[in-house]
């Protein structure tokens, strides 16, 4: 159970992820929600946001532009395909590094808390435009 009342602002956050095709930055989340709630700020979207990452609802994710994306959590953490072109973002459905990650602390002794992973190139969309 959330420490926090679920909201009607809060609910139409969370609704943004579940029709959102790729992660979305706190702007992006923002732009969509005010036009159902004009006056909502984009600090508390953000504060919102960070609300629903630290609770398991939504996870970060970060490219290499810098910006903060999310998305809403499936259970495990997700990887990219991103399109140098078109920015176009595209979950990769298995995490080819748990393997790796394993194999690293056995050879290491390290304890790996995480990882992250995200592939650059150019989608069929694009390469077909050039």
């Amino acid at each position: 159970m959330p420490a926090w009342k679920n909201t009607k602002q809060r609910e139409a956050i969370l609704q943004v992820f579940r029709m959102a095709e790729s992660p979305l930055s706190a702007e992006e989340v923002c732009e969509k929600v005010s036009k159902q709630y004009p006056r909502l700020a984009l600090s508390t979207v953000y504060r919102n946001l960070e609300r629903f990452a630290d609770a398991g609802l939504l996870e970060r994710c970060l490219f290499h532009d810098g910006v903060t994306r999310y998305s809403l959590s499936q259970g495990r953490h997700g990887h990219y395909l991103v399109c140098t072109s078109c920015n176009a973002k595209l979950r990769i459905g298995d995490c080819p590094l748990e393997s790796v990650a394993q194999k690293l602390e056995q050879d290491t002794g390290y304890e790996i808390s995480g990882h992250d992973l995200t592939i650059y190139g150019v989608c069929p969309r694009c390469q077909k435009e050039k």
